[in-house]
């Protein structure tokens, strides 16, 4: 993302935002309850005369008085009362910063992409304060958040972007994004200077020195094996979109949750199953939890749906899909065509197998496509799978990774060009039934 001009050569203060701990959040109750007797309404959500909300802030401050509230804490405090019942709470602060670019709010924890850098702010207060404020929100903004109602999207007073999914949706507590927009215009002359139309070599090295975190570098450096640093190489760095590929009871699900450890911490994330079955390592995390499919009438959400909504609305850095399995196929591909990475697992014995099924669970949400829409979507989309399997070694089955392709785009025939960069069994040509048939004649 471009850094503003008036920001080059400075060195910006990140917003410090005062956690509210159960004191405050009691406070908020007491004064809420307090101008319900006064007969004393908040300023309309949308109200945009500074006078109406100075009076607001004074009643408040009035009330505090009144209560022997501490006359050194009384200003703070009813700030904090007023933006709790009249903005966006406690983040109403960080609105108010032109450099904060997109607000983040993961169970109670806050983070915020400023001048073009993702920082944690930390835990700001208990989750059900935010579960509370988006409720409130989308009260304010005509909408509902509850009940089979469980995400809104909508636009705040200013012109930023609010979405919000609270649980049971969200599994892990109430997640928020706010996007602002257009707060700070720049000229054509004012990008230039913070390199907007600079050539830069985008590529990767390949190496442990696209890796930031030196504790990754350090974990990859100390893995034994080419296919599994590769991999973990490619997670660390957001590099490509991958699929673990693999028969039911391969280790699919394993090697996703083991990978997801070097996921970097400096990115939020999104992870969405139709059960909960990942054990996603990472520090800032929006989950959901949806149905594949509803049946006609009933209330509520689909996964696919959950993944258009968070992929367009709520900037994560990568998603990852529990398992394609049915109409999300379709979404998972679209995710993958946005710019952004995507991490699925799905069933199939060989690479191409599982290729094919990705193409029949797309076609089958939306047959209008066609295969060669659908093909070209996965070819663009998706660039890495990984295939494990399950091997028999004297009785004991072993879940082993058996392949790592590349899809390469698609020949003068609409096929995949897939480039193997491992492959278990080695280089040798001889067909595993053939060699079979040969040991089995020399028996005889």
């Amino acid at each position: 993302m471009d850094n503003a001009s008036n920001s080059v050569g400075k060195t910006l203060q990140l917003p410090y935002v005062h956690p509210l701990d159960q004191n405050d959040l009691k406070l908020i109750e007491r004064v809420r309850e307090e101008l319900v007797k006064r007969g004393v309404n908040p300023p309309s959500w949308r109200e945009t005369d500074p006078e109406k909300r100075r009076r607001f802030f004074d009643e408040v401050r009035s009330i505090l008085i009144d209560q022997g509230e501490n006359r050194t804490a009384v200003n703070r405090n009813a700030q904090i009362v007023t933006d709790a019942l009249s903005g966006v709470g406690l983040l109403d602060q960080l609105l108010r910063d032109p450099y904060v670019e997109e607000i983040f709010v993961r169970n109670g924890h806050v983070a915020v992409e400023y001048d073009g850098t993702f920082h944690h702010l930390g835990k700001l207060a208990d989750d059900s304060y935010f579960e509370n404020l988006a409720v409130h929100v989308a009260d304010q903004g005509g909408a509902t958040l509850r009940g089979d109602r469980p995400a809104v999207l909508i636009d705040l007073p200013g012109g930023e972007r609010f979405t919000a999914i609270v649980p049971r949706l969200s599994t892990e507590g109430t997640a928020i994004n706010i996007r602002t927009f257009g707060r700070r215009v720049r000229t054509l002359e004012e990008m230039e200077k913070t390199g907007t139309f600079a050539r830069r070599n985008l590529s990767l090295s390949g190496s442990l020195t696209d890796i930031f975190n030196s504790e990754q570098q350090v974990r990859i450096r100390n893995l034994q094996n080419a296919p599994d640093r590769f991999l973990a190489w490619l997670v660390a760095t957001l590099s490509g979109s991958l699929m673990i590929a693999g028969e039911m009871g391969s280790g699919k699900t394993t090697l996703l949750n083991a990978l997801s450890g070097f996921l970097p911490t400096t990115a939020p994330l999104a992870a969405l199953e139709t059960f909960r079955e990942l054990e996603i390592q990472h520090p800032f995390l929006l989950r959901a939890v949806a149905p594949a499919e509803l049946p006609p009438g009933t209330p509520g959400v689909s996964l696919d749906w959950v993944l258009n909504v968070i992929y367009t609305r709520m900037n994560p850095a990568a998603i990852l899909v529990g398992e394609v399995v049915g109409p999300e196929a379709l979404q998972f591909l679209k995710a993958t065509c946005l710019g952004r990475k995507a991490l699925t697992t799905i069933h199939g014995g060989t690479v191409e197998e599982a290729l094919m099924r990705l193409e029949q669970l797309a076609l089958a949400s939306a047959p209008e496509l066609g295969l060669d829409a659908v093909r070209s979507m996965v070819a663009m989309g998706l660039d890495v799978i990984a295939l494990m399997g399950r091997v028999n070694q004297s009785g004991r089955v072993q879940r082993t990774l058996q392949a790592i392709a590349l899809i390469q785009g698609l020949d003068e025939h609409g096929n995949y060009c897939l480039d193997y960069l491992y492959r278990a069994e080695g280089e040798q040509s001889v067909p595993v039934f053939e060699k079979a048939f040969q040991t089995m004649e020399e028996l005889a």
